[in-house]
């Protein structure tokens, strides 16, 4: 995480897992272009048990005093100045500040007036459909990425391993690239695609998981009066990998000590949006900014394969994890993005 986000140095202590929460340890990434060449290089990462970890963190939230309640969404209420939460403005608490974590689409975030149209135009959105898989023959610790407009358009089939024999078996796709049902593509992916059918096929689906996540970088404004976004709800989610667990930590973690500073001491919240863009805005913008550009070439298996050869091992690592490759920032200076 340090290498991936090197302005969160600060916060190294958040990636700091208990191993209860580690299902795995991921050591390689393989990738897939849309005619079959792969090409792999050394990816140190833990796949995470998401019940464990979040579970974890209620506890401890419970601990230092936080109410927890479940299974009703909230909204925001303004009033003259002041601001309410809660699913309905009569059972609504008054807050001194409200930081919006409630993922995507916030419902916190618009009716508090931090909405924008760019974070959910159909362009913008990956559509992600999983299978959690048991009796599989995987190789335990090599995460793999396959490209093709024919399996994941506008995005990435993956194979990610829990266990010698289990794994998150998944497809992401913007429909805005080929309007195709997404659970069909999934289910080509596990038993027939060539590349992955004679290892999936066979295995035992034990869940299904779908969801939507913002693939066009933080939205315009992630602060106002009394009011923070974090996480999936700000749009955090890096555009070039779909990751968006390492950004939310550092995000929720950088808006409770701002609210915190705020409440306190009246420091303003704007620091908020100072803070966060210096632990990882830079990757998040080359990352959006590189999603941008791959979309000339997603759209064209034969163009993109080609860039990807162009790219080879260390340019495609790179846009991995989010530093933009140096032919391509001319490219991109050049094209406008």
């Amino acid at each position: 995480m340090l290498d991936l986000l090197p302005g969160s140095r600060d916060f190294g202590h958040l990636f700091e897992i208990t191993p209860d929460a580690i299902a795995n340890k991921c050591e390689t990434l393989r990738i897939f272009s849309p005619e079959g060449k792969n090409w792999e290089f050394p990816f140190e990462a833990y796949v995470l048990d998401r019940v464990v970890l979040e579970q974890r963190m209620a506890r401890e939230a419970a601990k230092l005093g936080a109410e927890i309640r479940l299974g009703r969404p909230v909204r925001v209420f303004r009033d003259d100045g002041d601001i309410k939460v809660g699913p309905t403005e009569s059972e609504s608490l008054e807050a001194e500040v409200v930081i919006a974590a409630d993922g995507f689409p916030s419902m916190a975030a618009a009716s508090g007036g931090l909405s924008c149209d760019r974070y959910a135009l159909p362009q913008n959105l990956a559509i992600n459909y999983q299978y959690v898989m048991d009796d599989l023959d995987i190789e335990p610790h090599v995460t793999e990425m396959y490209m093709g407009t024919g399996l994941a358009p506008g995005g990435y089939g993956w194979i990610i391993p829990k266990s010698p024999t289990t794994a998150n078996t998944g497809i992401g796709i913007r429909t805005t690239f080929k309007p195709r049902k997404g659970r069909d593509l999934l289910d080509y992916f596990v038993h027939t695609y060539s590349l992955t059918a004679e290892r999936l096929h066979s295995g035992r689906i034990r869940a299904m998981i779908a969801d939507v996540l913002p693939v066009d970088g933080a939205v315009t404004n992630t602060y106002s009066d009394k009011l923070l976004l974090a996480g999936d709800a700000a749009g955090m989610v890096m555009p070039t990998n779909g990751g968006g667990i390492p950004t939310a930590m550092l995000s929720g973690r950088i808006a409770g000590e701002v609210a915190a500073l705020h409440v306190k001491n009246n420091e303003p919240l704007s620091n908020y949006e100072i803070r966060w863009k210096e632990a990882f805005g830079r990757e998040l913008f080359a990352s959006t900014r590189m999603r941008r550009l791959a979309d000339v070439f997603m759209s064209h298996d034969k163009l993109f394969d080609y860039a990807l050869r162009i790219l080879g091992t260390s340019g495609i690592k790179k846009v991995v994890t989010c530093k933009i490759p140096g032919g391509v920032s001319i490219l991109m200076r050049l094209l406008g993005y």
